[in-house]
């Protein structure tokens, strides 16, 4: 017994092709069109300033370097910082799927351990570094 299928499938491509047709038609007619109203763009870069101002970041070319310095310690470090925390998420993971395997277990905790060093390493590096820079300040601004 062969089955007729060409009827249902070119009912079903009709179907497809009109509520295509229809949802197409609704998007163009229904939409109006959308402009960027920049108030000076001369002055305000396009809204960075304003964005800049409201997320407290120094837009001043001249900054001093142990800001620029500052800044890109902090940067760094809290790069680092989401290593580890990655680094400390894998094991957690690697111990919830272990299964009970203890090969596992010990690679999971080894992950963990390296993590939370890692940290640690990291608050006492940006402790030492805050001191440099702290002290350089001092010293140079008398």
């Amino acid at each position: 017994m062969i089955f007729n299928l060409r009827q249902p499938l070119q009912r079903q491509l009709g179907l497809v092709l009109t509520v295509c047709s229809l949802s197409l038609a609704a998007t163009l007619l229904l939409t109006g069109p959308v402009y960027a109203q920049v108030p000076n763009p001369q002055n305000d870069r396009y809204g960075l300033d304003t964005t800049a101002n409201q997320a407290t970041l120094d837009t001043r070319a001249d900054r001093d370097l142990p800001t620029i310095i500052g800044q890109a310690v902090n940067y760094f470090f809290g790069a680092l910082g989401v290593v580890f925390l990655t680094v400390i998420l894998v094991g957690g993971y690697l111990w919830m799927t272990a299964g009970g395997n203890e090969e596992k277990v010990k690679q999971a905790k080894g992950f963990i351990i390296n993590g939370v060093n890692g940290m640690i390493v990291i608050f006492l590096s940006y402790a030492l570094v805050y001191l440099v820079i702290t002290a350089l300040r001092g010293a140079v601004t008398g």
